[in-house]
């Protein structure tokens, strides 16, 4: 016995042919537009409802946290009226250098810087000017 012959059994039926007749081929064609019909139908349907949750989720999230952005502007200055009274965060003066992290007013720059100056005045012209190649 054959698998073919197997599988078929005498309790199924052979699968129908294709429509040979102009009739049953024009029905076959009208059965598979409407079932293209009916199936986006229900694609456009499952996809207004997607977006209607979608939005429905959005609005109530959205309702839930008003107050949230109002909260952070509080906290954020407290925490900086907090930190002013503890003296943790200043503001450099107007004029001063910020070198990593630390404030160097104009005066406390050219004081640090004048000393060096005076004593090592031709080190230092030495050291400006271009070195020739072998030269140390």
């Amino acid at each position: 016995m054959k698998i073919n012959e197997q599988q078929s059994g005498a309790y199924r039926a052979p699968l129908a042919g294709p429509p040979t007749s102009v009739f049953g081929k024009l029905l076959t064609i009208a059965a598979g537009i409407l079932i293209l019909v009916v199936a986006f139908m229900f694609s456009i349907l499952a996809l207004g409802v997607v977006l209607v949750v979608g939005v429905l989720i959005f609005a109530y999230l959205k309702w839930k946290t008003r107050h949230l952005p109002q909260e952070l502007r509080d906290l954020h200055q407290r925490m900086q009226e907090q930190a002013g009274r503890q003296g943790g965060y200043q503001t450099p003066p107007s004029g001063g250098r910020v070198i990593e992290g630390e404030v160097i007013s104009e005066a406390e720059y050219q004081a640090s810087s004048e000393p060096d100056q005076g004593a090592n005045d031709a080190q230092n012209r030495a050291s400006r000017r271009p070195r020739a190649p072998g030269e140390l």
